[in-house]
């Protein structure tokens, strides 16, 4: 699929401008970056092997030597010497081409976690609502840490392999042609198994990546709904399902674990050898070779073994990383019907909002029929209904989480559709009545979004949000670090942060989603004279089953089952609206 900045609502500082068109074209596009390390690693490689290919040479002299009455003392310093300096060069070459790979694979990590961040960061609302928190946690972490090592060891090892089995190979043949014939057959059945393993060994590797990311996924859950879980003594019922995915996982690993056991290069290579050696001993004694040209021969193919053993290693980390970049261009691809659209209208909001003729559906499911209605600047709206009546969704369509199936919704009579999102989201806030605070400092959350705002300014906000007084009681005042999701506070002491938040970047839309439910009756009265003194002027969208607030909005929207049923000030729907007065008359009991 063609890759666009539409694609996405956000566009990171860099674009890595990858190859999306298949997972294994987007994992090649991210090499190509480093093409010059690996270029080394290879070039690495082939010296490494050249020298150890040369080593059995040179104890090959020397029995020549024996067999010749020549092995003096200067002989003997000589060539070990020579071995001496070959095979520690090599230690220096190995050092230098697992940097290489190494570096390559550290910056593959970290390239393609960051691509994968800035993508998660940019998908639709639709995207995360039906992806699973635990399994994106699993890519990022897990599935892109293989990644690195399908690098190193997986195509490390897998290039040293082929190395170590080739090169001697041409040792062997400079020795004597005739040596070749078993060596070149064990060579091409060595390439054969080995995709043969690698074919059983991939589709495996998926299903355990799978499996733990399903395990991860089941872990995030539980761990963050544990209070629900303790109240609702289901712990035994959690474990047994944690214990099926654990199961599931150890069933995919064990699995792998038996095809690698069935690696079968290793025996071919023991039957390879013997027969080499017998090979070779019957063309010693034919006199077609020498014995130092027969031990050099034996320990060249000695030197293959290497390329087995390794061999084995790189196909399971290449199959596991392979797997993992199949996971990850999941993500990676997976549908964002919303578009950042920075060349889009990015101006001050000074009008209202339209909806008309608005449809909107999710899974299949109508949501919001046939929606109609005006806002002008400086107005107070509030969405009245019953739950599930549609009331947040329309919220979260004037902030663009969301497009339309059908119709138009028009902010200064531009199609939101045009709006750059930056601009429109730059200009609203929304405080929801399931606040979400970070595990930082009181400050840092008030001003989440801004990087450039006065302390005195954060202070303000708090002060009109009713939240100074208690955050100057904590230890380190605004400087005092909140536990994860703000759980070290109450639900009261969260709101007014979250209202704090919005009011200190002075929307042009002001969205209030049930904010002061978890606030208690004197301190939703400070707060409400506050929040009427900052709606001045602005847009303002109050969801609410407070009487008192129903009551001072211009604008009441009665809501049910998706649709706009009435909509008029309280005194117009007070006497025209039977739905109106029912739903007013429940709230009036909830109202405490």
């Amino acid at each position: 699929m063609a890759f666009s900045t539409r694609d996405r609502e956000f566009i990171p500082p860099r674009d890595y401008h990858s190859n999306r068109k298949s997972s294994r074209k987007w994992l090649f596009s991210h090499l190509k970056r480093h093409k010059f390390l690996i270029t080394v690693g290879l070039i690495l490689q082939l010296v490494n092997i050249t020298l150890q290919s040369i080593v059995p040479g040179l104890f090959s002299d020397l029995i020549a030597a024996f067999k010749n009455n020549k092995l003096t003392l200067e002989v003997i310093i000589q060539k070990s010497t020579l071995i001496g300096i070959l095979l520690g060069s090599t230690a220096v070459v190995q050092l230098v081409r697992s940097f290489s790979f190494e570096t390559v694979g550290a910056r593959l990590e970290r390239d393609s976690r960051d691509e994968l961040y800035s993508e998660l960061l940019g998908k639709s609302q639709t995207f995360h609502d039906s992806t699973k928190v635990g399994d994106i946690m699993s890519r990022v972490t897990q599935d892109v840490r293989q990644l690195s090592l399908l690098m190193n060891p997986g195509v490390n090892m897998i290039f040293l392999s082929m190395t170590f089995a080739l090169v001697p190979i041409i040792f062997m043949g400079m020795i004597n042609p005739k040596l070749l014939v078993t060596p070149v057959i064990f060579f091409l059945l060595f390439i054969y198994l080995s995709r043969w393993y690698n074919g059983k060994l991939t589709p495996w590797s998926l299903k355990s990546r799978t499996a733990l990311g399903k395990l991860n996924n089941r872990l995030n859950e539980v761990i963050n709904g544990i209070q629900v879980v303790r109240a609702s003594t289901e712990e035994p019922f959690e474990r047994k399902l944690f214990q099926q995915n654990i199961q599931d996982y150890y069933n995919a690993e064990v699995k792998l674990g038996w095809i690698r056991a069935k690696y079968l290069p290793s025996l071919f290579y023991g039957i390879a050898i013997m027969i080499s050696i017998f090979h070779g001993i019957t063309l010693y004694k034919a006199n077609e070779i020498a014995f130092e040209e027969l031990v050099e021969f034996i320990l060249l193919f000695q030197l293959m073994r290497l390329a087995v053993f390794l061999n084995s290693f790189a196909i399971s980390a290449i199959s596991m990383g392979l797997a993992a970049s199949d996971r990850i261009y999941e993500i990676l691809e997976g549908e964002s019907n919303i578009d950042l659209n920075v060349s889009g209208y990015a101006q001050e909001i000074k009008d209202g909002i339209e909806f008309n003729d608005v449809f909107f559906a999710y899974n299949g499911s109508n949501i919001l029929e046939n929606i109609n209605f005006k806002v002008a600047k400086g107005q107070t709206v509030a969405l009245v209904g019953v739950t599930g009546a549609g009331k947040s969704t329309i919220i979260k369509l004037i902030t663009r989480l969301y497009d339309p199936i059908s119709g138009s919704i028009l902010i200064d009579s531009v199609n939101l559709k045009e709006w750059s999102i930056k601009s429109l989201r730059s200009q609203t806030s929304i405080v929801e009545q399931d606040v979400f605070l970070f595990s930082r400092t009181i400050s840092e959350n008030i001003k989440f979004g801004l990087s450039e705002i006065s302390q005195d300014r954060i202070i303000e906000a708090a002060k009109i949000a009713q939240a100074h007084n208690f955050i100057m009681e904590l230890p380190d005042g605004y400087d005092t670090v909140i536990g994860e999701r703000g759980n070290s506070l109450s639900g009261g002491q969260k709101q007014r942060i979250a209202i704090a938040r919005a009011i200190v970047r002075d929307p042009k839309i002001l969205i209030l989603d049930d904010s002061t439910s978890a606030i208690d009756s004197k301190t939703e009265d400070e707060i409400n004279q506050a929040i009427k003194n900052v709606i001045s002027g602005r847009i303002a969208f109050i969801i609410t089953h407070r009487i008192a607030q129903i009551r001072r909005a211009d604008h009441i929207i009665l809501l049910d089952n998706g649709k706009i049923i009435d909509q008029g000030n309280h005194e117009y729907l007070s006497k025209n609206s039977e739905k109106y007065l029912e739903i007013f008359s429940i709230f009036d009991k909830e109202d405490v």
